[in-house]
């Protein structure tokens, strides 16, 4: 049986024109909302495009009643489907315990915690007697974790979060984005 001379170059020239799946998570809406503008409130909540392949978020919550020192949060993913629903665990955790300790394997804990080790002024134990900044985080940043730490298809999806002190739902804040 004889092959053509030219098929061993068959798999070189597939590799080179067959171009590798890129997927991207881009910054789509933000949504920021205090219940209880007395305690608190947003001085700004937005997504800003530098350029084409450059967006970021920034918020910073301006508090009224400082210092506290029980602050909680609840963290949860949701995929947009027919609407949003949850492809994560809903998780709760109390922020200052976890400050103190930083020993939660939750992903979702971590990656919470990698974004405010990087981008806000609140990684440090409570009590909390300032402002809440989180500034500039990039939309690279966001799609590595979706990307390589958690391997999601392409899709819309939504992080939600909800902030409390003291037992009390003071606020809200809803992420939303693309991964294609």
């Amino acid at each position: 049986m004889r092959v053509h001379s030219g098929v061993w170059m068959l798999p070189f020239i597939l590799a080179y024109c067959v171009n590798p799946i890129y997927s991207g998570f881009e910054f789509t809406n933000i949504k920021c909302t205090s219940n209880d503008k007395k305690f608190f409130e947003f001085e700004y909540c937005y997504i800003k495009a530098v350029n084409r392949s450059y967006k970021y978020m920034s918020l910073k919550a301006i508090m009224h009643e400082k210092p506290y020192t029980d602050a909680s949060a609840n963290l949860q993913v949701l995929r947009r489907f027919k609407g949003y629903i949850p492809i994560t665990m809903n998780v709760t955790f109390n922020v200052c315990k976890y400050m103190e300790k930083k020993n939660n394997q939750n992903p979702m804990v971590k990656f919470f915690d990698m974004v405010i080790k990087s981008y806000s002024n609140v990684y440090h134990k409570c009590p909390y007697d300032h402002d809440i900044l989180v500034e500039k985080v990039p939309t690279q940043f966001v799609n590595s974790h979706f990307t390589d730490v958690i391997p999601l298809p392409r899709g819309d999806y939504a992080f939600y979060s909800t902030w409390f002190t003291s037992g009390i739902m003071r606020g809200t804040l809803w992420v939303y984005g693309t991964l294609s």
